[in-house]
């Protein structure tokens, strides 16, 4: 109800305030994700309403009474006093009477009780159960969360259903609290009973204990006065000596977490119930129902009980705080959930200092301040932004809290009303400018040039944008195009026609940013590399700025790489390798022989029957036969066999480059032979399942799987010894069964055969010897065998586990890199040997490998049994780390090094362990490799209106899973189902170690619709989260761009990816 009441009344002061209502629109496809701020409970002050919190000082402020001087009347007590209030205003652990005053001699209330008792004795404060236990105490009571605590730790002895927040407290009851809460109850009930007469009999030994204890003191004439209501003064005392006694002689046992505050939008301080060891504690901060901790640091207070957590912004939700990484047995309650909320606007206000805005379009900015103080970014969405003018439309700015207005129809010295409502939080912001005269370009800053796709080189044929501000006589921003384009004269120094002038709209919002660019496009036809000087006059100056413009390089030399294998008639795609050369031995890129085709600089053509082409559905207009993802000459298909050629020709030097082959004749199969990982001889018992590979080869001795008409694999099972029925099935993938005592032979086609794994089952009891044959024939019409070209068998012995003469090893590799050392020299990690975080983070422990011990039979064959790893031990765990999960178990290189490892492993005749030195090097990260999951070019159906703004790039409308493999792992990011192991719907593993691996994506190569000007041109790019960046010009609901290419690189390793919007 307070909700919509306000929203009313907003709704009323802006229809009294401001003329039409203009409608907000991104300039964006999609409204930019606005930032999620969460907030948390306020840290309450006391009740009555009057008492407030200290301010905190800057961090400049060194006293340790700096708090306390802020209050007058603090300044008559000893410094020893002050010194201990103003510990407890440091630690929020009391209340003030007000902003100035202490209240010395003000009575608490037994909520400021709570508060500052569940501080100080760490008391558990979980801010996540919503409703209290009693029913005078509201759900939106500030103070609930410490009320509960109390209530929790059985510190409420006195009420039952109600707690009586506003109630004074007495001297006896505080003795009683702190005395219980310090957990010294039975000492306290041993010591004599006071024979003080001001003390009730049930508080006469916790009142004696008390002051034995220095927590209190007696008052005048050597009373206590137990019944006299507590005083701020005397209640702020006891508590901090209370507080000396539960960080020394009564501290916990065990540490647990206290407290979770969030402090901003990524910032989290958790206070502890005691100090910890801070070089072993680990803290991590957890999305509720994720298994991943997200990547964080911690920062810990003088005291190890406090620390700071900084992580990404949170968005709304539920969290868990962890505490790890301590000795055995040293935690309690070592997790706590929080709610994270999203971010409610405190402020808002509009910070355009001018009070008078030129008539034409101008730039309006406003500040968003959260509850924590922090600049919140917010999305078009957020706001209702009305204005008082005859034209509506706002065009909002993603990520820069701006938007621009049109005055232009607007009279001269006119009032115009700009008023934001944000929907959240109901907060209002308005603003009254006074519409000035035709703004007219006075003054001019140059930046820097940008190129699309993130290119560096201003190439030729090339579209760049020149990043500059201009100013009207009031210096104020000029973003109007058709201001600057009428106020701002251009002109070129530069030998020969080098930038294209067209004319017309020369000035664009290339980057979204508010101010607009200008745009150059570089001439196709350089006759070599140009420096252009661009002057820019405006009315009040001239300034001046160089660019340089590469020519298109003319190929001098062409290399054709032959095939690695023969090519024979009915091949399907074959790739050329391509190295091409200018005069000067520069070596052209991909992209530069790609271009050298589609600009006409080669040609490339083949003679016999070779049929070439290239990607076509990314073509327009002639065919060509160079494939834009890797500049390799691509052979759609070979059709005869005979003499044939590939040629290239360069144009410029009428020069032509000729590779000449055989193409050989059609294949047929001709050999089989076992797959590398399997062996001629299978040693088989119960629950073990191993599979067989057999490989068809051609009469070039290259694998084979076609099928043919007339050839076929015939599969045999035949028993030479011991008992009938010891293999129970053989069967192909898909469980699709093959050979069985029942059905001992049959025919199958070669590429249900060739390269997959048969799977063969033994019996649970019975033993014995089998042979699986299998041989490639031919075949005729009938499908009988006329002829037999190669055959292989297999040896299959069924044998009892426990008779069976078994050899055991570890399968563990050769050695294995510093993980822990590699991530801690780059900042990744704060310790070395912090495994844990190591096991934890998905992008980390891909470092470590399997523990496996592997088996092999006594004549040295492997056999297809794993058995079941109980323990690691390691001599020097500084060196490696064991994550002691016996079922996934895994060990991770920490430093450089060698140390012993010692397996425990079950076998069949009981435990057994083997050991073996192993090596740890600390070698650079080296990627190797990068994978793309999709085929390039690809066709992206519905494309043209896929709004691609947002979307990852591994999207499986995109590129689909990428890897960057190296020698720390293959780092996958992909999409992925919603679930425990994938909370937010996709697996990204290369962002937490991209500061080694400085994996880049950039866009190349924008090829849009026919008949799109360069106003309308729509804008792409990939930021460094691999987000795209989409923003239509040419129209709200379809895109212009038909086809781009991402490129991908790390390191010395690059691809590229073509995506064709249909």
């Amino acid at each position: 109800m307070n909700k919509q009441i306000a929203l009313f009344l907003s709704f009323l002061f802006f229809c009294y305030c401001v003329t039409p209502m203009a409608y907000a629109a991104d300039t964006s496809s999609q409204t930019s994700q606005t930032t999620t701020t969460p907030s948390t409970s306020t840290t309450p002050s006391a009740t009555p309403a009057a008492t407030t919190k200290a301010t905190t000082p800057s961090s400049s402020v060194t006293s340790d009474t700096y708090l306390a001087d802020q209050f007058g009347d603090l300044k008559s007590i000893s410094k020893d006093d002050k010194k201990k209030i103003n510990a407890l205003l440091k630690m929020d652990a009391i209340d003030t009477a007000s902003v100035d005053s202490f209240g010395l001699d003000q009575q608490i209330t037994r909520a400021q009780l709570a508060k500052s008792v569940a501080i100080i004795l760490g008391l558990r404060i979980d801010k996540a159960v919503a409703t209290s236990n009693f029913s005078d105490v509201q759900s939106d009571d500030p103070t609930r969360p410490y009320i509960e605590a109390l209530k929790n730790s059985a510190l409420t002895y006195d009420v039952v259903d109600k707690f009586n927040p506003t109630g004074q407290v007495t001297r006896q009851e505080l003795a009683m609290l702190l005395i219980k809460g310090l957990g010294l109850d039975e000492k306290a009930k041993a010591e004599m009973p006071s024979k003080d007469e001001t003390v009730d009999s049930t508080y006469k030994s916790y009142v004696t204990y008390a002051i034995k204890q220095k927590i209190m003191t007696n008052q005048t004439e050597g009373k206590f006065s137990g019944s006299v209501p507590v005083t701020r003064k005397a209640f702020a005392l006891a508590v901090y000596e209370a507080m000396q006694l539960h960080l020394t002689t009564a501290k916990p046992a065990k540490a647990s977490i206290a407290e979770v505050k969030l402090m901003g939008t990524g910032k989290i301080s958790v206070r502890l119930n005691r100090d910890v060891d801070s070089n072993k504690a680990i803290l991590n901060v957890t999305k509720y129902g994720s298994d991943t901790a997200m990547p964080s640091s911690t920062v810990w207070s003088d005291d190890n009980m406090n620390a700071t957590l900084e992580t990404d912004a949170l968005t709304y939700g539920k969290y868990t705080i962890e505490l790890s990484g301590m000795d055995a047995g040293s935690i309690d309650k070592g997790k706590i959930e929080f709610l994270s909320e999203v971010g409610q606007i405190q402020k808002l206000e509009i910070v355009t200092s001018s009070e008078k805005l030129p008539k034409s379009k101008v730039l309006i900015e406003f500040k968003a301040t959260n509850q924590y103080g922090e600049n919140e970014i917010l999305s078009a969405s957020d706001l209702n932004i009305m204005v008082g003018a005859q034209n509506r439309k706002v065009d909002f700015y993603p990520d820069k809290n701006a938007f621009t207005i049109d005055l232009s129809k607007e009279l001269i010295d006119s009032k115009v009303m700009v008023s934001l409502l944000e929907k959240r939080s109901f907060k209002t912001a308005s603003k009254s400018f006074i519409v000035g005269d035709f703004p007219i370009v006075s003054k001019i800053e140059v930046g820097e040039l940008k190129i699309p796709g993130g290119q560096l080189i201003f190439k030729a044929g090339v579209r760049a944008y020149l990043k500059l501000k201009a100013y009207d006589q009031h210096g104020y921003p000029v973003v109007d195009s058709d201001i600057l384009n009428m106020g701002i004269h251009k002109s070129f120094t530069e030998t020969g026609n080098v930038i294209n002038q067209t004319g017309g709209n020369d000035f664009v919002d290339f980057d979204n940013d508010g101010f607009p660019e200008m745009q150059m496009e570089a001439n196709m036809d350089l006759d070599g590399d140009k420096e252009v000087i661009v002057n820019l006059f405006s009315a009040g100056e001239q300034v001046s700025t160089t660019i340089n413009v590469t020519a298109l390089k003319t190929p001098a030399t062409v290399v054709i790489k032959p095939l690695a294998e023969p090519a024979a008639e009915g091949d399907g795609e074959k790739l050329f390798g391509l190295v091409i050369k200018d005069s000067t031995g520069y070596e052209f890129s991909t992209s530069e022989i790609v271009e050298a085709e589609t600009t006409g600089r080669i040609s490339v053509y083949a003679t016999g029957g070779i049929v070439l082409e290239a990607d076509t559905l990314t073509r327009e207009g002639r065919q060509v036969a160079i494939r834009s993802t890797d500049g390799q000459i691509r052979v759609k298909e070979v059709k005869a066999a005979g003499p044939a050629t590939i040629n290239v020709r360069m144009n410029a030097l009428n020069e032509t480059v000729t590779l000449p082959m055989n193409i050989e004749k059609p294949r047929k199969p001709n050999s089989i032979k076992l797959d590398a990982e399997s062996s001629v001889s299978v040693t088989l018992f119960n629950g073990v399942n191993p599979s067989t590979t057999f490989r068809i080869y051609d009469q070039y001795d290259i694998e084979y799987s076609t099928n043919q008409t007339d050839y076929k694999v015939e599969m045999k099972l035949e028993k030479i010894s011991g008992e009938k029925g010891a293999i129970s099935k053989t069967v192909l993938p898909g469980n699709v069964a093959l050979v069985s005592d029942a059905n001992p032979i049959l025919l199958k086609e070669v590429n249900q055969i060739a390269g997959k794994g048969i799977t063969i089952t033994p019996h649970a009891t019975l033993k014995g010897s089998y042979r699986l044959t299998a041989s490639l024939v031919k075949v005729d019409s009938n499908l009988q065998i006329v002829e037999t070209l190669d055959s292989l068998s297999v040896s299959l012995n069924v044998v009892d586990i426990k008779k069976a003469d078994l050899v055991y090893w570890l399968d563990l590799g050769d050695s294995l890199n510093a993980a822990g050392k590699l991530y801690y020299d780059w900042g990744n990690t704060k310790s070395v040997t912090d495994a844990t975080y190591l096991f934890n983070n998905a992008s980390y422990k891909l470092a470590g490998k399997d523990v496996v011990v592997g088996v092999k039979d006594s004549s040295g064959y492997k056999v297809s049994y794993t058995p079941k790893v109980k323990w690691l031990a390691v001599s020097n765990p500084n060196i490696i780390a064991f994550n002691g999960d016996p079922v996934n178990p895994k060990f991770i290189g920490i430093n450089e090094g060698k140390t012993t490892l010692k397996v425990f492993f079950d076998t069949p005749l009981g435990q057994k362990d083997l050991t073996m030195e192993y090596p740890i090097s600390a070698d650079p990260m080296d990627v190797s490799e990068l994978k793309i999951n999709q085929p390039t070019p690809k066709s992206v159906a519905g494309g043209a209106a896929l709004p691609l703004n947002g979307l990852y790039v591994w999207d499986t409308k995109l590129m689909g899973q990428i890897q960057v493999v190296s020698n720390y792992g293959s780092f996958v990011n992909q999409n992925c189902t919603v679930s425990a192991s994938c909370p937010t719907g996709y697996q990204d593993q290369i962002t937490p170690v991209n500061n080694i691996l400085q994996a880049k994506m950039w866009i190349s190569d924008i090829v849009y619709l026919t008949g799109t000007t360069s106003a309308q041109q729509d804008t792409i790019s990939i930021g460094n989260d691999f987000k795209i960046s989409y923003t239509r010009v040419g129209s709200t609901t379809s895109n212009n761009i038909k086809q781009f290419t991402i490129n991908f690189a790390s390191q010395d390793q690059y691809k590229t990816f073509i995506a064709v919007l249909q």
